[in-house]
């Protein structure tokens, strides 16, 4: 349950990254996606944090958060905003998975 709790809290995280970068980038940059952004971080955080408290060590964590974060921002900045990944970013990405496959073992 904690894991899943933890997972949960990086995707709300990466929606809340996506949403800034929306906001940042649109023409006229709707105020919407920065509250929308501003409040999904801070559920993010409040999840992260109970998943500390409930056992998952903070090591194992905060590297899952970071690792996911970085890799899931990076590949829909690629994919929706067409932002260029070089091959060393896409070598870095696939890392970053293989970690956490390796850290979601523990």
């Amino acid at each position: 349950m904690n894991k899943l709790l933890l997972f949960f809290s990086c995707i709300v995280a990466v929606i809340a990254d996506m949403s800034f970068v929306w906001w940042a980038k649109k023409a006229n940059h709707p105020t919407l996606f920065m509250i929308l952004g501003l409040v999904l971080m801070n559920v993010a955080g409040i999840a992260w944090m109970y998943t500390m408290r409930r056992g998952i060590e903070s090591a194992t964590a905060i590297t899952f958060y970071a690792l996911f974060t970085v890799a899931g921002c990076s590949f829909l900045g690629f994919a929706v905003f067409k932002e260029p990944l070089s091959l060393i970013n896409g070598i870095g990405i696939g890392l970053a998975l293989i970690a956490l496959v390796l850290i979601g073992l523990k």
